[in-house]
């Protein structure tokens, strides 16, 4: 019986604690991580760096360009002193999601990125900051979209 009791008690506790592990929006499912925080060039280079996605298990997001849903995407902020950005995002793989055909990245995912430092960019120290949209999707459902900052420090010599 009294076996019974601490069982019983322990599952209303389980049940009356908040669900506050649960994920509520993309972010809460994937790690970013910029590969690259610093980096040094000279005006008129070109730079490279790296995006590291590590997505939850049982947790999907769409690849970049899929037409369904929201695929992730690597955008510049207004403020970005750099140009002739380009980003070459994970192929994904095709799965279904709700009867529709789509294309989905899962696992430790890699975005690389390369852009050229301007001619005339001063000297000195300047903010690379960029945002990755992501929408994360399990069996069940999806998480609300979010927009995850991502930042570099690139000083011009």
């Amino acid at each position: 019986m009294k076996r019974l009791l601490v069982a019983l008690l322990g599952l209303a506790l389980f049940a009356a604690t908040p669900a506050s592990a649960a994920p509520k929006a993309s972010a809460d499912v994937v790690k970013v991580t910029l590969r690259q925080k610093m980096l040094t060039a000279a005006a008129g280079q070109r730079i490279t760096f790296q995006v590291a996605l590590d997505i939850a298990p049982h947790w999907h997001l769409y690849a970049h360009g899929d037409t369904n849903f929201i695929g992730i995407d690597l955008d510049p902020d207004e403020s970005f002193p750099l140009e002739e950005y380009e980003a070459t995002y994970p192929a994904g793989q095709p799965g279904e999601f709700f009867g529709e055909t789509v294309m989905t990245v899962v696992g430790k995912q890699v975005i690389n990125a390369e852009a050229m430092v301007p001619p005339k960019l001063a000297k000195g120290v300047h903010k690379v900051r960029l945002a990755l949209t992501v929408q994360a999707c399990d069996d069940k459902m999806c998480l609300a979209p979010d927009l995850v900052p991502v930042e570099l420090e690139l000083t011009v010599k």
